[in-house]
């Protein structure tokens, strides 16, 4: 479901930029082919971000073995996910698998094991772990 969303949200963008340029196929061409290094750029400094960024939300135990080995994007989402965890006690029959459903990341339920302790690597799925373009 994750790599659905990300590409209809590509595809938005895509369109987007596109909507001026579709008097040709030169000029679409060029749009394509401008937009290419800049999210390669773009991509490039986030990974450097995920790798070598620490906030100070995550200088805790609770995402130590996670600094730098998982996006900054992710991160967040699991930040977030594990406020839920503090809100309410969670209960797994009512749990909300949202997270895991959408983005293959730990849910609130999934999270409350680790209020003490570190969330384990193995928990993320690979597309959040891969900070390079090399193989």
């Amino acid at each position: 479901m994750f790599f659905k969303c990300r590409v209809e949200s590509a595809h938005w963008a895509l369109k987007r930029l596109l909507q001026n340029n579709l008097e040709d196929l030169c000029g679409v061409w060029e749009v394509i082919s401008n937009m290419i290094p800049l999210q390669h750029i773009e991509i490039k400094a986030s990974f450097e971000t995920s790798t070598y960024v620490v906030g100070h939300v995550f200088k805790v135990t609770l995402y130590k073995k996670l600094l730098g080995m998982v996006s900054r994007y992710a991160l967040n989402q699991i930040v977030a996910e594990f406020e839920r965890v503090n809100c309410a006690s969670i209960d797994s029959s009512h749990c909300e698998y949202i997270m895991r459903i959408i983005h293959d990341l730990p849910y609130a339920y999934e999270l409350a094991r680790y209020v003490v302790g570190s969330i384990p690597l193995d928990t993320i799925h690979m597309f959040w772990r891969r900070l390079s373009f090399s193989d």
